[in-house]
């Protein structure tokens, strides 16, 4: 069995918006993966870590228990994280650098989306698709079952909510080309392997702090370029799954 934790970064809902993509181009999706077996000395490694930082006004025990580290304020360098760049890039580590946990990040280019379709769908619902059919890859692969755990946003939940069981009660499908023959084809993905899906607040689950720590690490390293150097990206890259060879496994940039 695995767990899989669900955050997200870059979300509007008037994405579409001239303003809205300058200031926020990318929309990323991202999804941790940990074995149950290993979820208790995962949870208890990132708080005794975090307790020799001994950050202030920060009470280990808490951490997943109504407390938590905000990513997009270790990102940023937000007020202490920003006096403190030691810590900052130590806090980056313990929440991203786990052997045994694997990495998937969706990003959807919202400039480019808008161009290429007359129609384009929310990043957000397409993301989470594409997302949740790289998941059940693994699991099948893998031959597991999930159970996963997404971090409610609530200028989404209900919309996603209904599209995420739709998709366990239906599956994944479209159309693509096929490359021997050169036609296109129909194709359909159940999600046999996801049993449930369900929604939380980061400040009870260590693990969607972890896939906040994710989203928002991919979200500023696709901002910058690309660049190899960019903090956190270095723990993200080779738990991406099927690393070295991520691209459309571990990794999917749409368009």
């Amino acid at each position: 069995m695995h767990l899989i934790f669900i955050d997200e970064c870059g979300y509007r809902p008037d994405w579409a918006a001239e303003d809205a993509i300058q200031e926020q181009p990318v929309y990323v999706v991202s999804a941790v993966v940990v074995p149950s077996e290993s979820a208790a000395q995962l949870y208890e490694a990132i708080r005794d870590d975090v307790a020799q930082l001994k950050l202030p006004e920060t009470d280990v025990r808490d951490l997943g228990r109504g407390q938590e580290i905000r990513a997009n304020a270790v990102d940023r360098g937000d007020g202490f994280w920003g006096r403190n760049p030691e810590l900052r890039d130590s806090v980056r580590r313990i929440y991203l650098d786990h052997q045994d946990a694997t990495y998937f990040v969706v990003c959807i280019d919202k400039a480019r989306h808008l161009d290429k379709y007359p129609f384009p769908q929310d990043p957000a619902y397409l993301g989470l698709q594409f997302l949740l059919e790289r998941i059940q890859g693994f699991l099948n692969e893998t031959q597991q079952l999930g159970f996963v755990l997404i971090d409610a946003n609530k200028r989404l939940e209900q919309e996603v909510r209904e599209r995420s069981y739709r998709l366990l009660r239906e599956g994944s499908w479209g159309i693509a080309m096929s490359k021997f023959y050169g036609i296109p084809y129909e194709w359909h993905l159940e999600m046999s392997n996801i049993l449930e899906i369900h929604f939380g607040d980061s400040k009870y689950s260590l693990g969607l702090q972890i896939a906040d720590f994710v989203a928002r690490h991919a979200y500023s390293w696709w901002k910058s370029g690309k660049k190899h150097d960019c903090p956190g990206w270095s723990y993200i890259l080779p738990r991406l799954w099927k690393y070295p060879d991520y691209h459309g496994w571990g990794y999917k940039e749409f368009p």
